[in-house]
């Protein structure tokens, strides 16, 4: 078998030479936890990998496995039984951990990709997992594309032409790799066929009611979409030129102001516009940026150079003279109770962890707040950003809370894929907290 395959613009290769090339990059030592389902591809990721520490021994590199019940199937149970048992037959470590608890009624592809990178990670913690690898494949990569390209008008912003990035960091704390990003499922297949090694069919890939099952069907009749020749580096390049000028340009104040040197909005567009995005969405608590066409009548604002506010994304843009103030508008912000022990994301800026022993209420400070700021900051941006800070309330009168506050950044603390890792790790610098964890892998 040929080691590339042809596939529009982009090369494709072969299992086993992902696999080699994902070990010959991986950082070790190194414990890698396989998330296998029993279909063809995650299976093709797990023997791949086995067979090639069995061929070239690495007493630097463990391999692991775990099966995520989603409990949506009554077969889930039993079909992560028998990937145990192909696991057990080659001698690789598996576990079972399983989705509990109530279902939402729509989202569920999402809600159940929420849980199942949870549920990774808690068990890579568990049994001390340094990175987490997924059999995402070429073909959901081309799927991922169609489907983005769809949803925005138009098409073509940069998370469009990238689609699934290669690695991804989750919650802080772990990294997820996905090896087989330029393997074909017909090369997986026949990879898995020559080596009589069978795999489940998952009857949820033909249900039409899910958006990505109609894609692919549409795509097996017209495959018009070709995997992205550059693997992300348009974005890593812009994403290293808005860290820079992060650096150069911007001053956060106690995690809740945001003040732009004025000079620094006619550099590089794309960098400033990337940039602007991001910290919308981080000020605005969403892991989102606004939409093409309202980040772009922002965007107009700023260029036009005349003094005066605007509001986006629950961000109050406030164009001075020398610099661009950007703050929490004080709408919308909706109170979090916490009981003892508990931790929760507060206005989705903020993570408070109540230590104390009673039950407390995080709700926006209002005038409350006298947090001290700069004495040469715009008044009036103090005042609003003071009045969208935290205020700590204990339900017991006269019970000082007992909290940790720290500052949360929506777009990157979940989800943060290594594209947009450089200005992430400036951006987290500049609200006073540690860069992201660094990427298991010395070469992509």
């Amino acid at each position: 078998m040929s080691n590339v395959a042809v596939t529009g613009a982009a090369t494709a290769l072969v299992p086993e030479v992902a696999a080699a090339e994902f070990l010959h990059s991986l950082v070790t030592p190194a414990h890698i936890l396989v998330a296998i389902s029993g279909g063809s591809d995650s299976t093709g990721l797990l023997i791949a990998l086995a067979e090639q520490l069995k061929s070239f021994p690495r007493s630097d590199i463990t391999l692991s496995a775990a099966t995520i019940d989603h409990g949506l199937r009554a077969a889930g149970a039993d079909e992560a039984r028998e990937v145990a048992s192909v696991c057990a037959a080659r001698g690789i470590p598996h576990f079972i951990r399983r989705w509990d608890g109530e279902k939402p009624k729509s989202g569920i592809m999402a809600a159940a990709r929420e849980a199942r990178y949870q549920l990774l990670a808690d068990l890579a913690r568990e049994i001390s997992a340094d990175v987490i690898v997924t059999a995402h494949t070429a073909d959901d990569q081309r799927e991922t594309i169609v489907m983005r390209a769809e949803r925005q008008s138009g098409g073509g912003g940069d998370e469009t032409r990238t689609g699934i990035a290669d690695a991804m960091l989750f919650d802080r704390r772990i990294w997820i790799v996905r090896p087989f990003l330029a393997c074909r499922r017909m090369d997986i297949r026949a990879y898995l066929e020559g080596r009589g090694v069978s795999w489940l069919d998952d009857p949820s890939n033909e249900d039409i009611r899910y958006e990505r099952v109609r894609t692919r069907m549409r795509l097996a009749v017209d495959p018009v979409v070709a995997v992205p020749a550059d693997d992300g580096a348009n974005r890593v390049l812009l994403s290293g030129k808005a860290a820079l000028w992060l650096d150069e340009h911007v001053t956060i104040h106690a995690d809740a102001l945001c003040v732009i040197d004025r000079a620094g909005l006619s550099g590089d567009a794309a960098a400033v516009g990337y940039a602007l995005s991001y910290l919308t969405a981080v000020f605005g608590g969403d892991v989102y940026g606004p939409g093409r066409q309202q980040m772009q009548r922002i965007l107009d604002f700023v260029n036009s150079g005349m003094p005066g506010r605007r509001t986006a994304g629950g961000v109050v843009f406030d164009l001075r003279r020398e610099t661009l103030c950007l703050m929490r508008e004080s709408r919308n912000i909706k109170p979090l109770t916490l009981m003892q022990g508990a931790s929760g994301i507060w206005d989705g800026r903020f993570e408070v962890t109540n230590r104390g022993s009673t039950t407390i209420c995080v709700q926006a400070a209002g005038a409350d707040s006298a947090l001290i700021f700069p004495p040469n900051l715009p008044r009036a941006a103090v005042r609003r950003a003071r009045a969208a800070l935290p205020l700590i309330v204990s339900d017991e009168a006269g019970m000082a809370p007992t909290v940790a506050v720290a500052p949360y950044l929506a777009s990157f603390d979940r989800f943060l894929t290594r594209f947009d890792l450089m200005f992430a790790d400036r951006l987290s610098i500049a609200f006073g907290r540690q860069a992201y964890r660094r990427l298991p892998l010395s070469v992509i």
